[in-house]
Order: structure tokens, then C-alpha cells, then sequence
């Protein structure tokens, strides 16, 4: 009997999955009663090249051996901020690594008040997925933009 692979996902469905992410987050901020985090394409870019960056290196850590922790990252990418963070996850095997990721999160103490930190206004959401050992590399970037920046 041959064992049926799970297909891989597309770009398009790897976007799809990274707004989901980003709807479940800010589902858990209202529960919170917390303002919703504003979507920017920006950090999305800059979250998907440290997702690719861990998946093609082998490594998964906040801090890149090349390009440095988070801030170092927002900064190559000319990305204003004034308040940062990151929370970063992989897996496999799951129909939903959506929600597995973000219940991971909540999950997690530090994490978890990355999501629920006031002072964050906007976030980025970046996955990628590794064909080879079918693994999801997913990191959200999340920003306070220099005052006077609209949301």
C-alpha cells in the first residue's frame, strides 16, 4: 500500500495561512480587550525572510548567526519602529498550523504577552514551509511605529 503525501502548500496558500494567524491574534487581543493589530506588508517580508532564513540554514532561534535579533532584521529592511517584538514557531503534521501555533503561544508565558503587549500596533506575519521535512517555519514580528505614525 503507498502512503498518500500531504500536498504542499502554495505561495498563495502560505499567504491565506499567514492572515489567519494574524485574524487568531487579534481574536485574542478582543478577548483581552485590546486594540487589533494593523496588518504591515512590511514586517510580513521581513518575518518571511527570517522564517526562510531558519528553514534553509537549519537553525531556529530569534537571534539570526548572520543577521542578528529582530531589531537588527526591522532595521535591514528600513522598518521604523519604536517598540519590538517576535514570537517564532515550527511544526508538522497538522491540518491547522495556524491555530496549533497560536494556541502554542497563548500556551507560553513570553509569548503570550508579546501578543497582549499594549504598546504593539502593528504586526507581520511570514511562513514558510520546508518541502523536504515538510516543516512550517512561522515568525510574527510585531512593531510600535516612531510617534506621530498613524495605524
Amino acid at each position: 500500500m503507498q502512503q498518500r503525501r500531504r500536498r504542499e502548500p502554495t505561495e498563495h496558500t502560505l499567504r491565506q495561512l499567514e492572515q489567519r494567524v494574524h485574524r487568531l491574534i487579534n481574536a485574542q487581543r478582543q478577548r483581552a480587550k485590546l486594540p487589533p493589530l494593523a496588518w504591515r506588508e512590511d514586517i510580513a517580508r521581513c518575518a518571511r525572510d527570517h522564517s526562510r532564513n531558519m528553514a534553509q540554514r537549519d537553525f531556529f532561534d530569534h537571534v539570526d548567526p548572520r543577521l542578528g535579533d529582530v531589531d537588527q532584521r526591522l532595521n535591514r529592511f528600513r522598518i521604523e519602529w519604536r517598540v519590538c517584538g517576535e514570537n517564532i514557531f515550527m511544526l508538522r503534521g497538522y491540518s491547522n498550523p495556524a491555530q496549533v501555533a497560536v494556541q502554542g503561544w497563548m500556551d507560553s508565558p513570553g509569548h503570550r504577552a508579546n501578543i497582549l503587549e499594549q504598546q504593539f500596533t502593528h504586526a507581520g506575519v511570514g511562513i514558510f514551509y520546508r518541502k523536504r521535512d515538510q516543516m512550517f517555519y512561522l515568525t510574527q514580528i510585531f512593531i510600535r511605529p516612531p510617534d506621530g505614525t498613524k495605524r
